[in-house]
């Protein structure tokens, strides 16, 4: 079992858009997986057509039901761990150790954890769990001194690897200077993520842009992101 964690302190990079799709092209490439909303928004619970579930991610994190209880199976074939509100209530001092949160994903190939906008401790949770961070940022400024932000605070909760980076939301060919810049902090995944209507409109049906739009430049651009991420933890 690996884990991926997606993360970015910036907002408005596609995390939860990212973390679904690789979720799904996994499934694609044969794997077992789950996907867990670690955001008390619960943007990606939203995403994948649920809202307010009785049971989330916030019940299982603090120990009080079994993840079996929790887990629901979506129409695009992965396990997923939904989120609500309630999960800003969780006291990650007292949630469950990292090795019983491993322990009980030992059946599956691939755990997928999309986590909330800007630093906090249940994020600092699941960086230290990563066997691979990814962090998702557009060319804009800000997103790029999140994922800087990111990629330091990944150190200190205890990542030793360099975490990967994506361009998502990408509108021109990425210049020559700048990926050479950006090789020098992360291991920079290729290809970018074309900027797509299609991905807000698969969002509002409830799933993701491989799912509505199987055939799309998107959707390829994700499959061969995953298969490039499923070869960099050995689990092809």
């Amino acid at each position: 079992m690996k884990v991926i964690t997606v993360s970015n302190v910036a907002g408005g990079v596609g995390k939860t858009t990212s973390a679904h799709a690789i979720a799904v092209a996994s499934v694609e490439y044969g794997k077992k997986v789950l996907l867990i909303d670690a955001d008390p928004g619960a943007g990606l619970t939203f995403s994948c057509g649920i809202e307010n579930p009785r049971l989330s991610s916030l019940e299982y994190l603090s120990g009080e039901f079994p993840l079996e209880s929790a887990l629901l199976k979506t129409t695009e074939r992965f396990n997923f761990l939904p989120a609500s509100t309630r999960l800003s209530t969780l006291n990650i001092d007292e949630s469950i150790t990292a090795e019983r949160f491993r322990e009980a994903m030992r059946d599956f190939d691939l755990v997928i954890v999309d986590t909330a906008t800007g630093p906090n401790r249940l994020a600092t949770y699941f960086l230290a769990l990563a066997d691979l961070v990814l962090i998702p940022t557009t060319l804009e400024i800000l997103s790029i001194r999140g994922a800087l932000h990111t990629r330091d605070f990944a150190t200190s909760s205890g990542h030793s690897r360099l975490p990967y980076l994506l361009i998502t939301k990408e509108t021109n060919p990425l210049d020559v200077e700048i990926i050479a810049t950006l090789k020098g902090s992360f291991a920079l995944l290729e290809p970018s993520i074309r900027n797509d209507v299609l991905v807000p409109d698969s969002q509002q049906q409830g799933s993701s842009v491989l799912t509505s739009q199987s055939k799309s430049d998107v959707a390829a651009d994700y499959r061969e992101i995953t298969y490039s991420l499923l070869e960099a933890l050995e689990i092809f």
